[in-house]
């Protein structure tokens, strides 16, 4: 069985030859640069030069010789913007953190070190995202709607993203990975609505004029809606044929509840979440949508399961209401769970390998029967896990994955 059949027919609620594994299938399914080189050279991939595609999470390209190694069964098709500016199709290599390690960026990627000892990326001299003296990730330090009050200033500023230099990059890439892997291929869209308004606004200020300011915000939402159905034409037109899998995201949990309340998250934000997956649905009907929501969202599942979405991800079991068990019993006929493999918070960063494993397993137990799982940790890998651990993760859902079936 091929990883794309694999991966196809557990979307389809089926059990496969053994249970599909995502290592950096998008982008919370992934490993930060550091943790990256470590684990290429443990494998001995001593001279394979690493990749930062997304500079605002320091996440690492995956290369082909590492997607083998931890047999990992899918593949993003990665937007050209690389975060804050900064473009994929280029790279430049530097050295940014205390060690002295060196990576290869995204053409534009030029931070400026400051008298503290943080690193700040600048764009038309204004500073965007920093990054403080040891830390591992770039955080976003400029709201360009912080201050609107007029519809004018969003209309000015949001508008449709995807141009032709994109397409041919995106057509360019997807025929590479179609010629030298037979993974299932994930198309990054992106398509939030909720963290769009924290990265345009502010987080406060955005959750404050949600009910201060409801006219303005949903003008915003409604721009952006439009924009991304702009967007998704053309990108379901070149590509959605050649894709197997869509996938959108907003993060509406947080630990220990949702992000926002019931009522606003019905009257707000479900209707848009309804007309984004109501056009992929009607243009590309055999296309599975994949939605990326942190947190504590056991709430809304039923309303994700309503407008359309088919997968679930990081599925964080550790978050409120996220039991495992639960999630599986209520909703395992709706949804494929892509996620919940493997406890990153905790059992990851500080267990032994035998805790890891044991963990693994019973996740494995309880995700995988009748089909609906592909593993993958909750969330990225982080920088401070040894390639050890990362190496026997990836190794152990292998081995169990494929015992379990049999």
């Amino acid at each position: 069985m091929t990883s794309r059949d694999r991966v196809l027919k557990t979307l389809q609620h089926c059990e496969p030859d053994r249970i599909p594994i995502d290592l950096g299938g998008m982008r919370s399914t992934g490993i930060h640069v550091r943790a990256y080189r470590k684990l290429a050279d443990y494998l001995g991939h001593c001279d394979l030069p690493v990749r930062v595609f997304d500079v605002h999470q320091m996440l690492a390209f995956i290369d082909e010789e590492i997607r083998r190694e931890v047999h990992s069964d899918v593949i993003e098709l990665k937007r050209l913007n690389g975060g804050f500016g900064t473009r994929i199709d280029s790279w430049n290599g530097r050295s940014i953190f205390d060690d002295g390690s060196r990576f290869l960026f995204p053409d534009g990627f030029n931070p400026k070190a400051k008298e503290d000892g943080s690193l700040a990326i600048e764009r038309d001299d204004v500073e965007v995202a920093r990054m403080p003296r040891g830390g591992h990730y770039f955080d976003r330090s400029y709201f360009p709607l912080a201050h609107a009050g007029r519809k004018e200033e969003i209309s000015a500023l949001v508008s449709p993203r995807l141009t032709g230099e994109e397409i041919e990059f995106l057509k360019a890439q997807l025929t590479g990975i179609r010629e030298s892997t037979d993974c299932a291929v994930i198309g990054a869209f992106g398509g939030n609505f909720l963290e769009a308004g924290h990265s345009m606004f502010g987080y406060q200020e955005f959750m404050e004029r949600l009910i201060t300011d409801r006219s303005l915000t949903e003008f915003f939402l409604d721009r952006l809606l439009e924009t991304y159905i702009v967007d998704l034409e053309k990108y379901l037109s070149t590509l959605g044929d050649d894709i197997d899998i869509i996938q959108i995201g907003d993060d509406y949990g947080t630990q220990e509840n949702t992000a926002i309340s019931p009522r606003i998250f019905r009257s707000v934000f479900k209707p848009r979440l309804k007309n984004l997956c109501d056009f992929i649905h009607r243009k590309k009907p055999d296309l599975f949508i994949f939605l990326h929501s942190c947190g504590s969202v056991y709430t809304f599942i039923p309303d994700f399961i309503e407008v359309g979405v088919q997968i679930l991800n990081p599925v964080q079991t550790n978050a409120k209401n996220m039991e495992p068990e639960r999630l599986k019993k209520e909703f395992g006929r709706d949804l494929v769970f892509w996620g919940g493999g493997c406890d990153t918070q905790h059992v990851l960063p500080f267990g032994t390998l035998k805790d890891l494993e044991d963990d693994i397993r019973r996740r494995i137990d309880i995700f995988s029967p009748g089909g609906g799982f592909v593993f993958a940790p909750i969330h990225n890998i982080q920088a401070e896990v040894s390639p050890e651990k990362i190496f026997r993760l990836f190794g152990c859902a292998y081995e169990y994955g494929s015992d379990i079936i049999r």
